[in-house]
């Protein structure tokens, strides 16, 4: 996508149409600046970087304080008094056709990101970020009835549903998982991430929360059912380092253990990801190193 597409020279006759009007539709971020400011020409280059990474998620509207025309100048000068700002460079960022944040002077572009990564979320990634936090502060329930109320309300969200699925995974509830996954469409949008972990863990049936194994790993290390569990958590949580490392100490002291288990899941997730992973190919040749 050409970058300069979702830029746009802020006029007196576009101020409303391109700015505020189509802030309801989309993003803007209205840059006040000017030749002589330093600070704006720096923040430029980093303006332009973020418009082409989010590919027309957002809009870059930039608004000359000193343009030759004097009605531009008055605009800037209006915004700037109604926002309370005094100098520039001035960032504005607009949504649903009204300003929801200012900032003034050299910015980082991991905090324009941040900003940016909010606004231009789709409402399925603002429910996977809330299901995510409250997966984070230890309430993965409330995170499923979050999203269980969020689906009475759309029931045929295959995004939602896809969510769903991947958070019974993360509780160890595989049964249910499998069930839900089974109901929906193979082209359901995500759906191949799920399916991708279900498969991993066919031979492992419902596990207990991570909670239980983290506290039951904790009290005895030699609980090689608990420590399994608790490797198949992780892999569900994206920790596969870590996951593989509890394999191997499950291999390394009971080779027998759920008739060789932990080394065939170790296998299946080598054959998921693919030789060419760095941690594949480190974590085969200590199961190599091991076995012989």
């Amino acid at each position: 996508m050409n970058p300069t597409a979702n830029v746009i020279e802020v006029t007196a006759d576009n101020l409303h149409s391109e700015v505020l009007e189509r802030s309801k539709s989309v993003p803007v971020l209205l840059d006040i600046w000017a030749d002589w400011c330093q600070p704006c020409k720096m923040l430029m280059p980093i303006l332009m970087k973020l418009v082409e990474s989010y590919q027309g998620k957002f809009v870059l509207a930039k608004l000359n304080a000193e343009d030759p025309d004097p009605q531009v100048q008055q605009i800037a000068q209006s915004l700037m008094m109604q926002l309370g700002v005094r100098s520039i460079p001035a960032l504005i960022f607009l949504h649903e056709g009204k300003p929801v944040q200012v900032l003034t002077g050299m910015q980082q572009e991991g905090d324009l990101r941040a900003i940016l990564d909010q606004l231009t979320m789709s409402p399925a990634e603002r429910v996977q970020a809330q299901v995510e936090a409250l997966v984070a502060d230890g309430q993965p329930e409330q995170a499923l009835q979050l999203l269980q109320e969020l689906l009475q309300e759309e029931p045929e969200n295959m995004g939602l549903q896809v969510l769903q699925a991947n958070l019974l995974l993360q509780l160890g509830r595989v049964a249910d998982a499998s069930q839900l996954l089974d109901a929906l469409p193979d082209d359901a949008p995500g759906i191949a991430q799920p399916k991708a972990r279900l498969a991993l863990l066919g031979l492992a049936g419902d596990i207990a929360d991570r909670a239980s194994v983290d506290a039951q790993v904790a009290a005895n290390e030699k609980d090689h059912e608990a420590r399994y569990q608790l490797a198949i958590h992780q892999l569900l949580a994206d920790e596969p380092e870590l996951a593989l490392e509890n394999l191997l100490c499950i291999i390394r002291h009971d080779r027998e253990f759920r008739e060789d288990g932990a080394r065939t899941l170790m296998l299946k997730f080598f054959e998921q990801q693919g030789n060419a992973d760095p941690l594949v190919r480190r974590f085969r040749s200590r199961l190599f190193a091991l076995m012989h």
